[in-house]
């Protein structure tokens, strides 16, 4: 009922830089209903990982340079309502793909959610084993991807599975 938007201000855009490859940027963590608009990601391991939270919004947000996945929502259950919209992501290392979302064999999925208008690129440096676009795992269900544009990856631009009897 008291939805929380931590957003840049209006003609602004805020920057948040972790040092360390040891952590995560940040991490939203057993929440529904956060808004994350307009802000700048760089450095760390993770980007952005949510863990085990629903209806979250992540839009206009650029992440760049992690030591790892641009955004994550793979650390079990299930992450309903996600909105991924309009961000720019890019400049990834380690296993590098730009948006991570379910686990492996159904271990946790990404349910009726939006990812649009993303822009991510360049997820294929020499430091990048695998470096998909937006890998949507195994028993995800109910999602829309739509108008992303996506090219200088190293797997594929967008890469999904069965969702194994969990949804359409």
């Amino acid at each position: 009922q008291q939805p929380i938007t931590i957003r840049a201000k209006t003609g602004e855009k805020p920057r948040i830089h972790m040092s360390t490859g040891a952590q995560n940027i940040i991490e939203v963590s057993a929440s529904r209903y956060v808004t994350l608009r307009g802000i700048e990601f760089t450095g760390g391991s993770h980007g952005i990982r949510l863990m085990d939270s629903d209806f979250v919004t992540i839009e206009e947000c650029e992440i760049h340079e992690t030591g790892d996945v641009a955004l994550s929502a793979n650390s079990g259950g299930t992450y309903e309502g996600l909105r991924i919209l309009r961000n720019h992501i890019h400049h990834t290392h380690g296993t590098g793909e730009g948006m991570y979302l379910g686990c492996n064999s159904n271990g946790c999925r990404v349910a009726n959610s939006l990812i649009e208008g993303n822009y991510i690129h360049h997820t294929n440096g020499a430091s990048v084993s695998q470096g998909d676009g937006i890998e949507l795992k195994e028993g995800s269900f109910g999602n829309v991807v739509r108008d992303n544009v996506i090219h200088d990856t190293n797997y594929p631009g967008i890469i999904t599975y069965s969702a194994v009897g969990n949804g359409g």
